[in-house]
């Protein structure tokens, strides 16, 4: 089993990614504050983050300013979940921790068979 943090402020994103994640038996890890996440994931120990760009109080990018520096969380892949896309600089910065970038809207199986490659286990 697998555990997916899924971080984005939209609460239906949430929930249906979460149901899809559930459903596949994989344990889910959701917020819908970026702050709350920055948090609490520390002690929570994810094998994958889901990520949101366009977030309020704070934006995606800004989450991994400070994800970046939780150095016991600094190996777990992010993937970046958003209607934006990532500029070729902002690629380049996070490359140690994004581990795909995929665009918005994307269908829950898909989202879910990328999370089996990253994670097989």
């Amino acid at each position: 089993m697998v555990t997916i943090a899924i971080v984005d402020d939209d609460p239906y994103i949430v929930e249906v990614f979460a149901v899809t994640f559930e459903h596949a038996g994989h344990s889910v890890l959701p917020f819908t504050d970026p702050q709350e996440a920055l948090e609490k994931l520390p002690h929570l120990a994810p094998d994958i983050i889901l990520l949101d760009l366009m977030m309020t109080p704070i934006t995606g990018l800004q989450f991994l300013d400070e994800w970046r520096k939780l150095e016991s969380l600094r190996d777990v892949p992010v993937i970046i979940l958003s209607a934006w896309d990532v500029s070729s600089e902002d690629r380049e910065k996070y490359a140690s921790v994004i581990a795909r970038v995929i665009r918005k809207p994307i269908l829950p199986r898909a989202l879910l068979e990328t999370v089996r490659e990253l994670c097989p286990g």
